[in-house]
């Protein structure tokens, strides 16, 4: 019987990588925007463009998959960077996480990084009002947007 027990649980235990803060919010800089990958959107696709970027740790964690309970850890950890893409006009955005590589005394991004990048619309979320020109205004800095 426990061995049934043993594999039924099994199962409700996943690896889980969490995000640990190392930074605050900053402009993303201008270099990355210039040499990120840009991916085209397919009909029913809108662009995103990376303006702010924050790094931190992804941290793996054994998970109870049923109830979120973190099980065991940290057991392992990278550096990652988490970049805020938004649409030209300021009215959407997402996260999205990126590891990171370590050099001397900063964290870049990896080789494959997109600074901008093509999402569904039902993949995004809504900018509330107060923070849609400052988007607008930072996206069209960057990427020289009209």
């Amino acid at each position: 019987m426990s061995s049934k027990y043993r594999r039924l649980n099994r199962g409700q235990k996943k690896l889980k990588w969490r995000w640990k803060d190392e930074t605050d919010n900053r402009s993303l800089p201008q270099s990355w925007a210039d040499k990120g990958r840009t991916e085209s959107p397919e009909e029913d696709e809108v662009q995103m463009y990376a303006i702010q970027c924050r790094a931190g740790l992804l941290l793996e964690w054994l998970v109870n998959t049923q109830t979120g309970k973190l099980l065991k850890g940290p057991l392992s950890e990278k550096p990652g960077l988490r970049v805020l893409y938004v649409t030209a006009d300021g009215e959407h955005a997402l996260i999205k996480e990126w590891d990171a590589r370590e050099t001397d005394d900063s964290w870049k991004p990896p080789k494959q990084f997109a600074s901008v990048i093509a999402k569904g619309i039902e993949e995004v979320d809504p900018v509330p009002d107060s923070s849609q020109d400052c988007y607008r205004r930072l996206a069209k800095d960057l990427y020289d947007l009209s």
